[in-house]
């Protein structure tokens, strides 16, 4: 830490500075010298974030690290921009919604809607011509309407109604079809299965074509259904140029990610960078404080830790890979941009983000708080900022699907990544003060969860989070002892 410990221009300390304002101070002792602030991610909770950041300005800390992960990626690039300011953060947040960061729900029902109808009516259109006796060959050959639509017809009901009988058996038969598959040994081969899928489908057709061109009684409309929509499947999973025409055709029906995600990230790039020229863009690229925002890549699982000082020492990029991470240089605004997008590219939510030839998204998904990362980078204390309490994992909501079985795994890994990282500190590196001594980590956290959760981005909830936020650094500093003469946390954040 350079300018809460140190001696601020002109001769008077920082602490100094804050004490004329009347607001709390740190302590004239503080030792530490390269303090790292750490912000994780956690989406619409990243509001949170911003009030304690507000703690940290009034009280004089400049940290000489600023850690990011997902949306705390993007607040640690603006705030790094805004030298530390957190007004325009704060304005920031009190307006934003999520159409502004790309999170269009109308333009996704739209598209999805669309696609769905292109899909239909492109179906149907066959089916009319295909699986009716009005347009078979035999219409055009004697001139009349066959006589055996009435059965065709009857047909196709009788078939609709097998195959939801075949429905039912076959999800009350599935436990046995699994013991009868175990004892069967090692089951066919998938190219073998596409193989004789292919014959079946082939004969079916055959049929198909057969009696509708002599017009036969058949059930021509489930018929043609059943051959649409298998042979576009079997088309799907055939490796040769085939069968990529068609997964690309498909991938075009959907929204505008090609179905890798619900929305793409050029809304919230466009608006990190209208962010930025606010700021001071030199800012962030000259190295000084360190910014460090962290990534997944895709393809080998590893985290890769974005940094934008030149030249990284082979010390701290041996740390690094020791914990299966990477180093990438930032050297640029816009490679700090892509970097703050691919570490808050949820995935599912957000497309991965491409980065020389690579593929990334949000950061959060192995590792939301990097503690060791800032050891490495020679921070002599943390500052870690969580959006939900650390003492233990979220409240177990009373019912659980699948979805939500999927969300309650994330937050137990997160969790699980937290206590890690905490428990991997030097023995010093402790939580508490050890008598007179300040607490090396300092850990600002809710007292319970959050409301509003990941993608509940509303003005109104965003003004709570920062008031919550704030209050709660105060607390946390007087707690890990960082702060002069002991002030309670609800007099620190009146006078903030």
């Amino acid at each position: 830490m350079r300018a809460a410990a140190g001696v601020a221009p002109g001769g008077r300390s920082a602490a100094a500075r804050v004490v004329s304002t009347g607001r709390p101070s740190l302590r004239r002792d503080l030792p530490f010298r390269r303090i790292a602030v750490v912000l994780t991610g956690g989406g619409a909770m990243g509001a949170y974030e911003v009030g304690v950041l507000q703690a940290l300005e009034n009280a004089g800390i400049k940290p000489a690290i600023v850690a990011g992960v997902s949306v705390g990626a993007m607040n640690a690039v603006l705030w790094v921009a805004h030298h530390f300011r957190t007004a325009p953060l704060a304005s920031i947040w009190s307006g934003l919604t999520p159409d502004k960061i790309g999170m269009r729900r109308g333009a996704l029902a739209m598209r999805t809607i669309g696609a769905f109808l292109v899909l239909v009516a492109l179906a149907q259109a066959l089916l009319a011509l295909a699986g009716s006796h009005q347009t078979s060959l035999a219409r055009w050959i004697t001139r009349r309407a066959p006589e055996s639509d009435l059965w065709s017809e009857l047909l196709d009901v009788v078939a609709w109604l097998l195959v939801a009988a075949v429905g039912v058996a076959m999800g009350r038969l599935a436990p046995f079809a699994d013991e009868w598959l175990a004892r069967r040994g090692t089951p066919p081969s998938p190219e073998r299965l596409q193989r004789w899928f292919g014959i079946v489908l082939l004969v079916w057709a055959l049929i198909h074509l057969a009696t509708w061109g002599f017009g036969v009684p058949w059930p021509h409309r489930f018929s043609a259904t059943v051959l649409l929509l298998a042979s576009v499947a079997w088309l799907a999973h055939q490796p040769d140029r085939a069968g990529r025409w068609t997964r690309a055709v498909l991938q075009r029906l959907l929204p505008e990610t090609r179905g890798r995600a619900l929305w793409t990230n050029e809304t919230r790039r466009r608006l990190l960078g209208r962010l930025l020229r606010m700021g001071d863009v030199r800012a962030i690229t000259k190295g000084d404080p360190h910014l460090l925002i962290s990534a997944c890549v895709v393809d080998t699982g590893h985290m890769c830790y974005f940094v934008n000082w030149p030249h990284p020492t082979a010390d701290f990029r041996e740390r690094i890979g020791e914990t299966l991470g990477e180093v990438a240089v930032m050297r640029s605004p816009r490679e700090i941009v892509e970097a703050a997008i691919a570490s808050s590219a949820v995935p599912g939510v957000f497309e991965p983000v491409r980065i020389l030839g690579r593929e990334f998204v949000d950061g959060g998904v192995f590792s939301n708080q990097p503690l060791r990362v800032m050891l490495a980078d020679g921070a002599d204390a943390i500052l870690a900022v969580l959006v939900a309490p650390s003492a233990g994992p979220p409240p177990l909501p009373r019912e659980l699907g699948t979805i939500g079985l999927g969300a309650r795994l994330l937050e137990l890994a997160n969790w699980r990544d937290l206590q890690a990282e905490l428990r991997s500190l030097p023995p010093e590196w402790t939580r508490e003060p050890k008598g007179a001594a300040a607490a090396r980590v300092c850990v600002v956290e809710p007292r319970e969860a959050l409301p509003g959760g990941m993608y509940g981005f509303d003005p109104s909830s965003a003004r709570d989070l920062m008031e919550r936020g704030l209050e709660d650094a105060w607390e946390a500093l007087g707690r890990a002892g960082w702060l002069e003469g002991g002030v309670e946390p609800a007099e620190a954040a009146e006078r903030s």
